[in-house]
C-alpha cells in the first residue's frame, strides 16, 4: 500500500499546520487552563477554513474529500493541541461519521450542515457501572420483546 500523499495532501497539510502554528497556540492554551471546550468563535473559524467535516458529502456542508485527508487536518490541529483538535474530530469522526453512514436522510439533513457550520457539536457519551467510558467494557445489552 502507498502512503505517499497526493501534491493536493501535501498542500493541505501545509496550510493547516502554517494556520495552527499561526493561530492557535494562543487558543490552545487558554482552553486548556480554563478546562471549557473550544467555543463557537473558533468552530466558525474552522467551518470559514473548511476544517469541518472534511470527509462529509458536500450536500451537508462538507468537503467532500477523503478520510485520509480529514486525518491530515485533524493531526496538525492536534499538534498544537488535542483541546482545540476536538471540533475537527467530532465533525469528521465518531457521531458525525455515523449519522453519515446510518442516519435516516432527514437527521442528516437537520445535523450534518449545522456542524460542518460550527453552530453545533455532536458528542457520544458511553458508560455504565463497572466499566466508565471504556466501549470495550460495556456490558449492557437491548433486546427486542414482543
Amino acid at each position: 500500500m502507498d502512503f505517499t500523499l497526493s501534491d493536493q495532501q501535501v498542500a493541505l497539510k501545509q496550510s493547516v499546520q502554517k494556520f495552527a502554528q499561526k493561530e492557535l497556540p494562543d487558543i490552545a492554551r487558554q482552553i486548556e487552563e480554563s478546562d471549557e471546550p473550544p467555543g463557537i468563535e473558533l468552530r466558525k473559524r474552522y467551518a470559514e477554513l473548511g476544517y469541518l467535516g472534511v470527509n462529509l458529502d458536500e450536500k451537508y456542508g462538507g468537503a467532500g474529500m477523503s478520510h485520509l485527508d480529514a486525518v491530515i487536518v485533524l493531526e496538525e490541529i492536534a499538534k498544537v493541541s488535542i483541546a482545540v483538535a476536538f471540533p475537527i474530530f467530532e465533525s469528521c469522526f465518531g457521531p458525525s461519521l455515523a449519522i453519515a453512514h446510518f442516519g435516516s436522510d432527514r437527521l442528516r439533513e437537520k445535523i450534518l450542515p449545522r456542524v460542518c457550520s460550527g453552530e453545533i457539536v455532536v458528542a457520544v457519551s458511553m458508560s455504565e457501572p463497572d466499566a466508565g467510558s471504556a466501549l470495550t467494557d460495556l456490558t449492557t445489552q437491548a433486546r427486542v420483546e414482543v
